[in-house]
């Protein structure tokens, strides 16, 4: 990576389309054909441009486990490296706040994988180009990449940069 300062780069990614039905609980769902899909464009998308995680946390839910699963093999990274936090499911930006720092203060760039609305609440709150109205609309498989100078532990509001803000479905099918 060439980080030439004590940058770090958030990459928040919320998991792709879920199925509804033939499921007891919300954790529980799991990803439809076209989530799974997309979530390997945005593993293209995150190979293509070079940022590729340094860690990466994820809710427990199945259907966010299964996302950051498919951005980890898309991308050679073992399954096996990727850190739960009960934290991140149902969360409130607090919490997320909490969780994040469990990436080590030596990685530059944390993929987390989670749900809405807390993730567009997050980067609503992290971002210093918001209006301060929420206007972050993530969609499944959105993938949303910050900067920031602030240590994972000392994230506030407005202390990052929005670099992008991308849509799995505005992404290249490579299947085709």
């Amino acid at each position: 990576m060439n980080n030439k300062t004590n940058q770090r780069e958030l990459l928040i990614l919320r998991h792709g389309k879920s199925a509804w039905d033939n499921f007891e609980s919300d954790f529980d769902r799991t990803l439809t054909e076209q989530g799974q899909q997309s979530v390997k464009r945005v593993a293209i998308y995150l190979q293509q441009n070079d940022l590729i995680p340094d860690f990466i946390l994820s809710s427990p839910a199945r259907r966010a486990i299964h996302t950051a699963s498919i951005i980890c093999h898309s991308l050679g990274i073992n399954a096996e490296t990727i850190h739960t936090d009960s934290q991140v499911y149902n969360a409130r930006v607090q919490d997320l706040l909490a969780a994040i720092p469990q990436c080590p203060q030596q990685r530059h760039r944390l993929l987390l994988v989670g749900h809405n609305p807390s993730l567009e609440e997050l980067v609503d709150y992290l971002r210093s180009d918001s209006s301060g109205q929420h206007d972050s609309h993530l969609s499944p498989a959105t993938l949303v990449h910050l900067q920031t100078d602030n240590e994972w532990q000392q994230l506030q509001p407005s202390c990052t940069q929005l670099v992008s803000m991308t849509h799995a479905k505005t992404l290249a099918n490579n299947d085709d």
